[in-house]
Formats: C-alpha cells, structure tokens, sequence
C-alpha cells in the first residue's frame, strides 16, 4: 500500500532538484553522485518534510527545496559512514568507497557537504528576510552537528573499547546520529506555522528517528540480505553498541558477556563469531526487547500529533511511523 500518493509527484520533483544541482557542477568531482543518488533510498526525510508541512497547513511547494538540502545532507553522511564502518554494500550494490575507492568516495562527500551550504545559503524558497536566513542556517548547522557528534561517539566507543555503556548512553547517541535529522526535517516542514505545531512536529521527528535507528540495528541482525540491502550481521563485524548489546551486557552471564565482547571488539567477519553474537542477542531476548522499545517510540511519535487537526497527510504521518517498525528494508 502507498502510504503518501498525494506527495509523490513532489519526491519525484526533488530528486530531480537534487540531480540539476548536482549535474550543473564540474563532473570530474560530481560525476559520481548521480548513479549514487539515483541508486535508490527512502526518502524518508523529504517525505517528512512534505508530509508535516501539509499536517500544519504549508504548501508542499515552499519546503521543497528545504528539504532536498536535507536529504543531500543524508547522503553525505552515508558516503562517510560506510568508509568509517567498512560497509561492503548500501542499497543492495558495493559502497562508493569499495566501487570507486577511498579517496573519490571522501571526496565527493565532501562535494555533496559543500553543495548543500550553497544551497542553504541561496534558499529562495521559501522567500526568507537576511534574519530569517540566519536563523534557518543556524538550525540546520546545529542539527548537523548533532548528527556528526553522534556518530563520533559511536566511533569513540569502538576505538577506545568501551563496552559499559548504558542504555541513556546509547540513547543520547541515536538522538544525535539519527533523530536529529529527521527532528528537522519535520520542523522545517511546519516552519511557516505556529510556535506550537513546529514544536509537535520536532517531537514526532525526534521520537520517529529514536524508533528508525532501533529497528534499523535489529533488521541487521534479523533481515534479508534481498530485503534490507545491507550486509547482515555488519554490526556485529563492526562492533557496534546497539540497544540490543548494552540489554545483553547488562543481563547475560559473564562467560556470555565475555564471548559477546570479544566477538565484537575482534571486529571478525567470521559467519560462525557473528552468529554466535546473534544467537547470545537471541538468548537473552534483548533483540525483542529492542523491538517493543522502538514500538514505543513510535506510540510517543503518533501521540505527538494528536493535537494536529485531520487530514489526509496526518493520517499519512501516522501510517509512516507504524511503517518504520514493520519495514523490511
């Protein structure tokens, strides 16, 4: 079922915003970026985006560029963190990095990170006075940062061996890594509105990204290759401190805790090591357990826009976070 139809036609124009932008530049340093792009994603942001600016009375039409900056944004960062994780594979062909190398990769995130701020720094639409301007490059720049420090911490934890963390822990590094991006993109949609309806629609988006990040961790455990289009099982090779690690570090026994740990600090790509990582999540039921936990962020999400008047992009807001926890891919 197509949860959003009524904004499609908009995505589509988008992309194709997206694509001018990026095929106006000089195609030795571009020209990689629009097979990528066109490779496929979501588009979870800018469906954000559009779908909280109908929820609070905007047009589509006026966010449309705001949120293509988000999105080129996400594309960056996805660039980056496949090289930062040894990712082999993003929307189910080799990363960037592995098809054209590190260096090409690096920089053409960078490209993308530079295109963007020119973007920001042009937006026409909608129309913003020199003040208003200033103040939307501060909310972008602050939720970037968000982003960048949250994945930095995620990295810090793996460099340093750092395995007691807790579950705020881990929660205040999603809420910076994930939640923060889509936070924004659903202020930006409501930007033209009330103080309170921007204020609801941060809340859905923070809440919404906790829920994306925590089933997203447990369809690298639990997906299909076919579906999820990543490999499965990377967390464990990378060593990541999902919700799924700290609830098994916490409860299991210490032969476990010490097997799972060296599993995940060894960074082996050994099916036998990740499956026995997967099996000891399983043990403990910390894989359900992430589960209802993003179940309930999702609740929070759609209580989040019970204030907001009916209509069909509400409705499509709430069919989208009952559709982040049930997703495949």
């Amino acid at each position: 079922m197509d949860i959003y139809p009524q904004i499609r036609p908009h995505i589509e124009k988008i992309e194709k915003m997206m694509e001018d932008d990026i095929a106006s530049e000089d195609p030795r340093v571009y020209g990689v970026l629009l097979p990528y792009l066109r490779s496929g994603g979501k588009r979870i942001r800018p469906v954000l985006s559009l779908l909280s600016a109908g929820a609070t009375g905007t047009p589509y039409d006026s966010v449309m560029e705001l949120a293509s900056i988000i999105e080129l944004f996400h594309n960056f960062t996805l660039i980056h963190d496949d090289i930062e994780d040894g990712s082999q594979f993003r929307r189910g062909i080799p990363a960037l990095h592995i098809a054209q190398g590190i260096p090409i990769a690096l920089n053409s995130g960078d490209a993308l990170y530079t295109l963007l701020w020119k973007k920001l720094v042009n937006a026409k639409s909608p129309k913003f006075s020199p003040a208003k301007l200033i103040k939307l490059q501060k909310l972008y720049a602050d939720s970037f940062k968000k982003v960048v420090d949250g994945q930095g911490i995620e990295l810090s934890w793996i460099k340093e061996g750092k395995f007691n963390i807790t579950e705020k822990d881990y929660l205040e590094m999603i809420s910076g890594k994930t939640a923060a991006l889509m936070s924004l993109s659903c202020e930006i949609g409501a930007l033209q509105s009330s103080s309170k309806n921007r204020s609801l629609m941060r809340k859905y988006g923070y809440s919404m990204g906790l829920a994306f990040q925590i089933h997203d961790d447990v369809l690298n455990l639990t997906g299909s290759f076919e579906k999820y289009k990543k490999e499965i099982g990377g967390d464990i090779s990378e060593g990541k401190r999902t919700l799924m690690v700290v609830k098994a570090l916490q409860i299991g026994t210490e032969p476990d805790k010490e097997k799972l740990t060296s599993i995940l600090a060894s960074h082996s790509k050994n099916q036998s090591d990740i499956s026995d990582a997967i099996n000891i999540l399983k043990k403990y039921g910390t894989i359900e357990y992430a589960r209802k936990a993003a179940i309930s962020y999702v609740e929070d999400a759609k209580k989040a826009l019970s204030k907001l008047e009916d209509s069909t992009d509400k409705q499509s807001l709430l069919n989208l976070a009952d559709y982040v926890v049930k997703r495949e891919q």
